[in-house]
């Protein structure tokens, strides 16, 4: 059963906008005396803020990829990556669960649920309301990229036993939110906390960050149920994105790692906003850095330092992903790319050293005195390079040759590799392998989303993936099994029925 933990109210002493996220909560009351001023508001939709942080950043969602690139990986991601996920999960492994996200879920629903009884003013009530409904839109557009059928929880009064409904009513609903807020939000250059004091935490959404997700939705819906007129729909959110004055590209590749990678930027449209001076914040980072980044990146690290853990991508693969030699992404995305090529094997296994997300902070004094204390910089949800390819994806698939070319290219001028069509002929595979490209590294399972939508699974992914029947399909072979916590106390929860075939049970 989902655990329905009515939210109490968060007042927080001093706690504005541009530092909610390092602040904790001093004071609780109960909604019986809570919901009055905009503070109240305030503190509750930060309270939610600080709990979506957490539960995208806890447990490292990576662990569920099974789209990574890397081609030099250990036996367990392996199993996941081969679709062979009996032999990587248990049915109790907290990686499977969605409990998380539905906490954060139920925190929004009690803010939407009673946000008209406090006294606000119209424009402070549509800016609290519509960011609640693009963090439970997100939530929901995340559980169902994932699991596929989920329960609907739309009101924090809705309790008892919850089954699962199908994904695409989930969809329709994340859609009629996510339309709500576009009317609620200002632009990301206009949003303002109580004080009237700019907000540049690119976690708290905005009218732009409401477009870009429900481009994604629609683009999911299009691929995935196979409604390909909704790929205009999704279209049409993407020019709303591009055209926002409030978002541009940084001028560089090596821009992108040192200022769009730490966070907050003019190409940030959504992110997961951490800061570097809260132990919290640190471990909670997450992300491919841990998995994959040592040497030259850690501190006290060495080019023959290994994990047997460690993700790792070989030469070999990010010249054959990388073929232009004046691609900036070569050299600012991995260290010494070619002249670490030519390293004895003995000490490079034949490994590319990446070093995309470079900000460290390092202990000082102490008994860790030089080690890694974690990496600073915010979790990138969407930035604008992701809309552009988006945006190309679905314009070649709606006719546009010349709108698709011209997007993929400004992307390409900006890394300063050649413009298409330099000897390739299949347009969607260029914006597809550009999209590898441009976002290796970051996110949260874009390469496996996107193969997902554009139904390249059988081509691009390996082991079982490959051989899957369209009935395994149908069946939620592509979603994850449901991890037994959601089974609690609910005899309306069903497992998916491929994963139970393979023997995961309620």
């Amino acid at each position: 059963m989902i655990r329905i933990i009515y939210f109490i109210p968060l007042l927080l002493l001093c706690w504005g906008c541009n530092d909610f996220l390092n602040e904790e909560p001093e004071i609780s009351v109960t909604n019986n005396n809570y919901w009055k001023t905009e503070q109240d508001v305030e503190s509750a939709v930060y309270g939610m803020h600080l709990q979506f942080r957490y539960a995208m950043g806890n447990g490292n969602p990576q662990d569920r990829d099974r789209g990574v690139i890397f081609d030099m990986l250990p036996a367990p991601w392996l199993r996941l990556v081969n679709n062979d996920l009996r032999s990587f999960y248990q049915i109790s492994d907290s990686r499977l669960f969605w409990r998380d996200y539905y906490n954060v879920i139920c925190l929004a629903n009690s803010i939407l649920d009673n946000i008209s009884r406090a006294s606000l003013p119209e424009e402070r009530y549509r800016f609290y309301l519509g960011q609640t409904l693009v963090v439970r839109a997100w939530l929901y557009f995340y559980i169902i990229c994932n699991w596929g059928d989920a329960p609907w929880i739309d009101h924090n009064e809705d309790v008892g036993e919850k089954g699962r409904i199908p994904w695409q009513e989930i969809a329709a609903y994340i859609i009629r939110d996510l339309k709500q807020a576009i009317d609620l939000l200002p632009r990301a250059d206009a949003l303002q906390d109580s004080q009237g004091k700019f907000i540049e935490s690119k976690q708290i959404p905005s009218k732009g960050a409401a477009h870009a997700i429900l481009a994604q939705v629609y683009a999911w819906k299009a691929g995935l149920n196979r409604e390909p007129e909704l790929n205009r729909s999704a279209l049409a959110e993407c020019d709303s994105v591009v055209s926002d004055p409030s978002y541009d590209l940084v001028g560089s590749i090596r821009e992108v790692c040192e200022a769009v990678m730490l966070g907050n930027s003019r190409e940030g449209i959504f992110e997961l906003d951490f800061g570097k001076d809260s132990d919290g914040d640190l471990s909670l980072k997450g992300g491919y850095s841990d998995l994959c980044q040592r040497w030259p990146v850690l501190p006290l690290t060495t080019p023959a330092t290994y994990s047997r853990s460690q993700l790792a991508i070989s030469s070999a693969a990010v010249y054959r992903l990388y073929p232009d030699k004046t691609d900036q992404r070569r050299e600012e995305y991995f260290y010494k790319l070619d002249s670490m090529a030519g390293v004895s094997t003995a000490i490079t296994r034949g490994r590319a050293y990446i070093r995309k997300i470079r900000h460290v902070v390092i202990y000082v004094g102490g008994p860790l005195d030089g080690r890694l204390k974690g990496y600073e910089g915010n979790q990138i949800i969407i930035r604008l390079a992701d809309i552009l390819l988006l945006r190309a994806e679905l314009r070649a698939k709606t006719g546009d040759t010349g709108g698709a070319i011209a997007d993929l290219n400004r992307v390409r001028r900006r890394a300063g590799a050649a413009e298409y069509p330099a000897g390739e002929n299949d347009l969607k595979e260029a914006i597809a392998v550009e999209r590898d490209r441009e976002l290796f590294c970051e996110g949260i399972t874009i390469r496996f989303f996107d193969i997902l939508r554009n139904g390249t699974f059988r081509e691009k992914l390996r082991g079982g993936f490959k051989t899957l029947s369209d009935q395994d399909v149908a069946d939620g072979a592509l979603f994850l099994p449901v991890g037994k916590s959601a089974f609690f106390n609910n005899t309306l929860m069903r497992q998916n029925i491929y994963w139970k075939k393979q023997g995961f049970q309620n």
